[in-house]
Order: structure tokens, then sequence, then C-alpha cells
């Protein structure tokens, strides 16, 4: 019996010899690093596999510094971390088919409203800002450095092709939809919506109830604003705020709620 228990572990220790050797290649994740849309410069990271968000930050913040210019004390003013956004620059189809229904939609709302000037003219101005604007489909993470310097427990992994916009502090909020032109109003830390809704001249003629704010970092609000139900809600530098359309075609009645969604993913 022995040499047949000699014989069968022969066999074994050849039969794991005989297995083919897999190399584990770990797919790349590669990083985009920009600090605003019309930047030339353009900084690169490459990740093994997946990685953490805080990484991301990490990283990215290094890059922005290093090539930074007229550094303040602390670097207190390189990054205005409440405009940051990261964005999956290959998942694109939900963003491209969104902002092509709504251009369709606004092409149909101009021939409806070609008789009335005013209306043709904020339809328009919008068409233009949108046109204007770069959108790409947002990772909803929390892009702070002091939030995972501080061993925030809120971590997730993310891969692929991304690009992390981490811009310097805008002076401006614009305010778009339903005015006679889109309006690039000066930030003021004492302002709420209502405010620069008196720097814009709308089209409602029922008075507005509330509007839509998009936030810098792509998160949407409902701020109201009528003297009934007027809520005081922070405007942070670089927000949208929609101002929604008053009788709109029935058929095209999903552009308030449409445009806000898409600019949750507008690149600052």
């Amino acid at each position: 019996m022995k040499p047949y228990f000699s014989f069968i572990r022969s066999c074994f220790v050849l039969a794991l010899l005989a297995v083919p050797t897999i190399a584990h290649t770990a797919e790349q994740t590669v990083l985009t690093v920009k600090t605003a849309t019309d930047d030339k410069r353009v900084y690169q990271v490459t990740f093994d596999g997946a990685t953490r968000v805080s990484q991301v930050v990490s990283q990215g913040a290094s890059v922005v510094r290093a090539n930074a210019t007229n550094i303040l004390a602390h670097n207190t003013d390189t990054i205005f971390w409440q405009g940051a956004g990261l964005f999956n620059t290959a998942d694109t189809a939900d963003i491209d088919a969104l902002t092509a229904r709504i251009e369709n939609q606004l092409g149909s709302l101009k021939e409806q409203w070609k008789g009335d000037a005013e209306k043709l003219g904020a339809v328009s101005t919008l068409s233009d800002f949108l046109a204007s604007s770069t959108f790409a489909s947002r990772i909803s993470v929390e892009l702070d450095e002091d939030f995972y310097l501080a061993g925030s427990k809120v971590n997730p992994l993310v891969r692929g092709d991304l690009m992390l916009l981490l811009p310097s502090r805008p002076n401006n909020v614009w305010v778009i939809g339903a005015v006679t032109q889109t309006t690039d109003a000066d930030f003021s830390p004492v302002y709420i919506a209502d405010d620069y809704l008196d720097t814009a001249d709308t089209l409602n003629n029922f008075g507005i109830s509330e509007v839509s704010v998009v936030q810098p970092n792509g998160k949407l609000e409902t701020h109201p604003v009528a003297y009934w139900n007027q809520v005081p809600k922070n405007v942070a530098p670089g927000a949208v705020i929609f101002v929604p359309f008053q009788s709109l075609p029935s058929e095209l009645s999903s552009l308030n709620r449409d445009i806000p969604r898409l600019l949750q993913h507008r690149v600052m």
C-alpha cells in the first residue's frame, strides 16, 4: 500500500505543477485633474484598479497645489472644495440622452412661442447657456479634503475614467430659465435666492413661489421665494438658480424638472 500512496502523491504534485500560471492584471483607474473646464493644463494620475475617494482627493489636491502659483498661507484659496466635482467621463449615455431631449423640447418651445418676442428670447438665451456648458456624469461623493482628513468612515471605491475638477472660488451666481436674459450676478454672502431674482428680469406674471438652486457641488435644492413661504437658504458662489417657466404646453411640462436635473451634471 505504501508504494501506491507514493505514486498517487507524485501524480498530485505533477498535476499541480501542470496548472498554468494566470497573470492577474488589475484594471487601471485613470484620473484627469483640472482646475477649470477651459484650463489647458491637464494632469493625470493612474491607480491600479479601483481606489478610494480619499485617494482621489488627496492626489488631486497635491497635483493642483504643486502647479499653482501665488499660493496663500495654508493653501486656503487654492481649491474651492464646495465647487469640486468628480465625473465619470466614460459613462455618458444617460447625460447625452437627457441633453438631447431638452434640446429638442426647447426647439419645440421656440416654435410654439415664436410669436412672443420676450418668451422666445428667454428660451433662446437658455439654449445658448446650455449649449456653452459642459456636462458629464457626476459621481455623488463627498469631495472635501478635511472630510477625509478627519477620518471619515464613508470612503467609497471609484474606478474607470474619471475627471476631478478642483476649481478656484468663483464670484458669481447664475440666474437662468424664465428670465429675459441669462444673468451673471455678483455673489454676495448675504444674498438669498430672492435677492438674485431682483437682479434679473423674470417672465413670471403670476409671481414665483419657488426656484430650483443647483449648488456648485451638484446638489439640487428647492428654495421658496414668495413673501408667504420664503425660507432663507444659502446660495453658494458658482450656484445656478433656475426660474421655472409658467404656462408650458402639456407635452413640454417636464422641462422644469429636466433642466435642473441636467444642471446637476454641469462641469462648473
